[in-house]
């Protein structure tokens, strides 16, 4: 029994619960930016194909969704008290923002490739297909 009448320390500490939060909104962040719909990066007409440009856009998707799945694995592992230490959610937070750092330099590989790809003059009649409006996504590491 403790009958210290001194006050409990009220120093702050990282909670593991912040940290896979954090986590969760880095990832729904990075992949809601992906969303055609609400992409406000800078546009490229594209007139031929390039299966680079698309293997790297199928590359950058499968990564962000990866750091949703980490941040929600961390949030699991989190419920089992006696499994973690204190760096384990500090673990799962570096997974997630590395996966995002990955997602976002394949998404500026991708950009460099369709400015490369449109600065090709432009004929009408002579594309592969209608013309592709590709959107570069705005990464937050690589601009």
């Amino acid at each position: 029994m403790n009958t210290s009448t001194e006050p409990p320390s009220r120093t702050r500490t990282l909670q593991a619960g912040h940290v896979v939060a954090i986590g969760a909104l880095l990832s729904a962040a990075a992949l809601v930016e992906r969303v055609p719909r609400f992409a406000s990066g800078r546009r490229y007409l594209l007139c031929h194909t390039s299966s680079t440009l698309d293997h790297l856009t199928l590359t950058a998707l499968p990564l962000v969704l990866a750091a949703g799945v980490a941040a929600l694995a961390g949030a699991i592992m989190m419920q089992a008290k006696d499994t973690h230490g204190a760096a384990l959610p500090v673990v799962w937070l570096a997974v997630v923002v590395v996966l995002v750092v990955a997602a976002d330099g394949v998404d500026a590989h991708g950009e460099a490739l369709a400015a490369h790809l449109s600065a090709t003059p432009f004929t009408e009649g002579a594309c592969d297909y209608v013309p592709q409006d590709y959107v570069a996504t705005p990464g937050w590491f690589f601009w």
